[in-house]
């Protein structure tokens, strides 16, 4: 590869309040256009903002979930700019003083990802287009939805490591109760600085900025376009203009919006009809107090306290509720490994067929750990625990009291399993025969025939060294 990506981040996230960050409008996803607008968010004259507080400690907790510096002092500004989806023409933000500071994310095991920022604003209404009759409408719904923005540092080099610093952001941010970081509904979106520069060289390229990328798959392929195109333009000597790009999904490609010439002057000022947000060390104190433990920390603790593989660790943390109800469950029965495979391998089945949230469980993560211990101790087999599990997920119930009534508790009656064997040898002796003869897949034929005939109590290890012992 003859050239280096230089790669920086704007990630706008809507914050998870009930109502909008400087109305009373209420702030959901969805509905008819135009039908959550008050005369304050669409900006009518003799409105004045009212701040969210509410959006203001998530901010906060945004800065916390990312290692940054939250600040004492921070105030409003007013961006303004002419936009149709943009009533008043201006946008209230943070310029010179934003809430969190100096903040960063470890990507890829092993390299920091320096945050510049992370600020409060309003988002813009939307339009849509339609194409066949020539015209765009507005819809005024998400004016006022409150957002922070989280600017990086140029630091990324590659594809994998944007991958990596967005989907940890996503994560930190549900964990924290900050957003929810659905993409595909709009309410994380990802803005892409990218320039190039030949491979040993420190002098960043000329940049283009890719708006509004909203999947992973999108960000990368943006990514990748924007090289290959920034690098055959300069291989026949072109000069690359500093531009607002946007990309096409339906093509892969992207398309020039502006160039420098014709950039904003937003014309940047303190917005009056904000006071400044005064943040003691108490009220950071107290927020931090509130906040779960982020996943990376639990990444740690489940990998090297309780020994577990990287990837089952990873799976663990990728939902917090999941996590929640593995460390619940952990507390009662501390057997690590095996409530970590019970959950992601039974449980998860479960959940995938049912297609229900671990919320909508009707057990406890106490009654799983139970579970568990009732078939490492030997009290029930894994092919009965399996069982109960799927009893306890449709209608709850203690395992042992389930185990009991369906006579799956272990029979570990030898003389039982040993008459059991003797007639399941004496009705099938061609198979008897034929598993003499080296065919060993019979062999499996013939546990079944014992297990069928010994009830789903019996041990099947036990059942399995008698049947051997008989067959020699």
């Amino acid at each position: 590869m003859r050239y280096q990506p230089v790669i920086g981040l704007e990630i706008h996230c809507e914050l998870l309040t009930e109502s909008k960050v400087f109305c009373a409008c209420k702030n959901e996803f969805g509905g008819s256009e135009n039908t959550r607008v008050c005369p304050r968010c669409s900006g009518m004259p003799g409105t004045l903002p009212l701040l969210n507080t509410g959006a203001v400690k998530l901010a906060v907790k945004a800065g916390l979930a990312t290692d940054c510096t939250i600040n004492n002092y921070s105030a409003f500004d007013r961006k303004n700019y002419f936009y149709p989806d943009l009533p008043k023409a201006y946008q209230i933000t943070q310029f010179e003083f934003p809430i969190c500071t100096d903040g960063h994310i470890t990507v890829c095991g092993d390299k920091d990802i320096k945050i510049n920022r992370i600020h409060i604003e309003e988002d813009a209404g939307k339009l849509i287009h339609d194409d066949y009759e020539g015209i765009s409408m507005a819809d005024y719904n998400r004016c006022g939805v409150p957002l922070i923005e989280i600017v990086t540092e140029p630091d990324f080099r590659s594809i994998e490591e944007v991958w990596d610093f967005v989907e940890q952001i996503a994560l930190r941010l549900k964990y924290a109760g900050v957003c929810d970081a659905r993409m595909e509904q709009g309410s994380m979106r990802v803005d892409v600085n990218i320039s190039i520069m030949p491979v040993g060289s420190e002098t960043f390229g000329t940049r283009a900025e890719l708006k509004n990328l909203n999947s992973l798959k999108a960000i990368g392929r943006a990514i990748e376009y924007e090289i290959n195109r920034q690098a055959e333009i300069l291989d026949n000597g072109g000069t690359v203009v500093q531009e607002t790009r946007r990309y096409n999904d339906n093509h892969g490609n992207t398309k020039a919006l502006r160039s420098k010439e014709e950039a904003h002057d937003y014309r940047y000022f303190p917005e009056p009809d904000i006071p400044p947000v005064i943040l003691s060390d108490e009220d950071i104190s107290d927020i931090n107090a509130s906040m779960p433990e982020m996943p990376q920390h639990r990444f740690a603790r489940y990998t090297k306290k309780y020994g577990l593989p990287e990837d089952d660790a990873k799976l663990i943390i990728s939902d917090k509720n999941f996590s929640d109800f593995y460390d619940d469950a952990v507390k009662i029965n501390p057997d690590y490994k095996q409530i970590s495979n019970f959950m992601l391998v039974e449980l998860n089945h479960n959940l995938n067929d049912s297609e229900k949230n671990i919320s909508d469980l009707p057990f406890s993560p106490a009654e799983l750990a139970e579970l568990v211990k009732m078939s490492t101790d030997g009290i029930i087999s894994k092919n009965a625990a399996k069982d109960i599990l799927k009893i306890m997920f449709d209608d709850g119930g203690q395992p042992m009291f389930i185990a009991k009534d369906n006579g799956f508790i272990m029979d570990n009656n030898t003389a039982r399993l040993t008459d059991i064997i003797n007639r399941v040898i004496s009705e099938n002796t061609d198979s008897v025969e034929s598993y003499k003869s080296g065919n060993q897949k019979i062999f499996g034929f013939l546990m079944g025939q014992v297990i069928r005939l010994a009830g789903k109590g019996a041990n099947p290890q036990m059942a399995k060294d008698l049947l051997t012992e008989k067959l020699k």
